[in-house]
């Protein structure tokens, strides 16, 4: 292996730290929410609006922050951002109110905006099967969080106070910019300047790419499931079935490590398996799971087992389907990026204060949450079919320019 490849793994390890621990910090303070929200006085709504105003703050800034990359540099852009995640990890344990505690939380979210600087590098460095593996890693660091980040949170609140979770968080924030310092690759020399104009008309080339925002619309939505799961568990199983800590745990392990299995399986496919054959099959896989769960949600253990095989086929599809989305556009990989940050981060916001609103208006039962999949699953299935349809109809139309 050459120095530049054991760099660029370097790079790649820590900013595996950086992503996971922006996810980690979310997932370890979520048992410890109910305690918050009863110490500053607050009511249960605050728990999920925790999340939905962290990922607000994670969608925040990437539209300013692609532009930003091309002309300053990716290594400066990522660095900051890791800084700026620090700082606000550490200024959250001193809030004094529910809304302080928001208010830090959403600039905390912010340093999720610099996270796609660092995905463009990695799908301009390496070529489709390559990039498609390495993000479906990157990727199941959102998965990964939720099974270590309650164990690791009931573990410190169990024993300390709640700040704790975030002096933890705090420890990896700062030797994950300690390490993209030193092996973070130097991009080539930026543009003199920012030329408004073309970054507007590329803006406009992007959003206006219905493939790419059809990708990006049913990979957000596919997310959503699994996040509002995340956000709302708490409420589902400690508050409202009285459940303990254990069968939190329990739970977020069996229904979240279906992602990290297919991630796994992922990185044994050879290189020249069809992407669309990966989202056909993940879809088919995701639908039966799903609707088995809202079949099976008056019985926990039924529920359990058929989210766990929803997180199996949403894995499969999820990185073949950004991927997808990314290349469908021909326009700079760094401004693409951004626009898939923003939106998936818009996406999921809009949609768990969807699920909150209902489930507020219903009860924060399982119950409300498995039928309320129901009608999303639909959805998801048919955008799949539709999104593999077009993706068919492209390759058809490669093979005959390729025959004239």
């Amino acid at each position: 292996m050459s120095i530049k490849s054991k760099q660029l793994l370097w790079f790649f390890a820590f900013f595996l730290v950086f992503e996971l621990n922006i996810y980690l910090s979310n997932d370890m303070i979520m048992p410890a929410m109910l305690g918050i929200v009863g110490e500053f006085q607050a009511e249960a709504k605050f728990v999920p609006l925790s999340l939905s105003l962290y990922l607000l703050g994670g969608s925040s800034l990437q539209i300013f922050l692609g532009p930003l990359a091309d002309a300053i540099g990716k290594r400066k852009l990522v660095l900051t951002g890791n800084t700026l995640f620090l700082l606000a990890t550490l200024a959250v344990p001193l809030t004094a109110s529910i809304e302080q505690f928001l208010v830090a939380r959403f600039i905390q979210g912010m340093g999720c905006c610099f996270i796609f600087v660092g995905y463009a590098m990695i799908h301009e460095l390496f070529d489709d099967m390559a990039a498609v593996k390495l993000s479906s890693i990157l990727s199941s660091t959102t998965i990964l969080a939720p099974l270590a980040g309650p164990i690791l949170g009931s573990a410190i609140i169990s024993r300390l106070d709640w700040r704790y979770v975030f002096f933890l968080s705090g420890l990896l924030a700062l030797l994950s910019l300690l390490g993209l310092c030193k092996t973070m690759p130097r991009t080539p020399a930026p543009v003199a300047r920012l030329d408004l104009g073309a970054i507007a008309r590329s803006y406009g080339a992007i959003f206006s790419n219905r493939r790419f925002m059809f990708g990006m619309f049913t990979a957000g939505l596919a997310t959503v499931p699994l996040t509002a799961w995340i956000g709302f568990s708490p409420l589902f199983v400690l508050q409202e079935m009285g459940a303990s800590y254990a069968t939190y745990i329990a739970l977020q392990c069996v229904i979240l490590s279906g992602f990290v299995l297919s991630s796994i399986a992922i990185q044994r496919l050879r290189q020249d398996f069809p992407l669309v054959s990966l989202l056909r099959l993940g879809g088919l896989i995701a639908a039966a799971g799903m609707l088995g769960a809202g079949a099976g949600r008056h019985h926990v253990d039924v529920f359990a087992a058929c989210m766990f095989v929803y997180s199996v086929g949403f894995g499969l599809f999820n990185g073949a389907l950004i991927r997808s989305a990314l290349t469908a556009s021909r326009e700079s990989m760094t401004l693409t990026t951004a626009a898939m940050s923003l939106l998936y981060c818009i996406y999921l916001s809009a949609w768990l204060q969807l699920y909150n609103v209902l489930c507020q208006r219903f009860g924060y039962a399982l119950e409300t949450y498995a039928l309320l999949n129901i009608p999303v699953i639909v959805v998801i299935t048919a955008c799949l079919l539709l999104f593999t349809r077009g993706m068919a109809g492209r390759r058809e139309s490669e093979v005959l320019l390729a025959r004239h």
